[in-house]
């Protein structure tokens, strides 16, 4: 079974879980949408899409993406995941926002895997925002390595 891990970052945290994902699921390929727009989906069995939320959406490369290929995306295993630094309800809520519903609801998994805050990868108007609004005033790594391996289980 191929699998593909499809994702965008904006700050490397979505990275950072498509390759601890990639690890679970060995020969999993990574892609990073920004600079693949137009990677082939058909060779795969499965499909893992995940994607940064910065300002209550994700990047506008993985939204087309998803559109572009989403009658293909019904024809294979799904996963969706984001990385934010909500939890609980409010975290399963970004997921669902940020995904077509036709996708959220056709996925084996979907899942929300912690983020990053590190002020020094941000712009000076996003440390701003961050410090004012989050409260944030110093980096905090908090990817949620046991939801990973959660998920991955799910595509074994």
């Amino acid at each position: 079974m191929k699998t593909a891990i499809c994702y965008s970052t904006r700050h490397g945290a979505t990275k950072k879980c498509a390759e601890l994902l990639k690890f679970k699921l060995l020969g999993a390929e990574l892609v990073d949408v920004k600079e693949k727009p137009d990677f082939d989906l058909y060779p795969y069995d499965t499909v893992i899409i995940g994607g940064s939320v910065q300002a209550g959406t994700v990047k506008r490369e993985l939204k087309k993406f998803c559109q572009v290929n989403r009658k293909l995306l019904f024809q294979k295993k799904l996963g969706l995941y984001i990385c934010c630094m909500y939890e609980g309800e409010k975290a399963q809520h970004e997921i669902q926002m940020n995904f077509p519903g036709e996708l959220y609801e056709n996925a084996v998994a979907t899942d929300y895997f912690g983020g990053i805050f590190d002020l020094a990868k941000l712009n000076f108007f996003e440390r701003i925002i961050v410090k004012l609004v989050a409260g944030i005033k110093e980096n905090r790594f908090n990817i949620k390595e046991d939801r990973i391996a959660k998920f991955a289980e799910k595509f074994k």
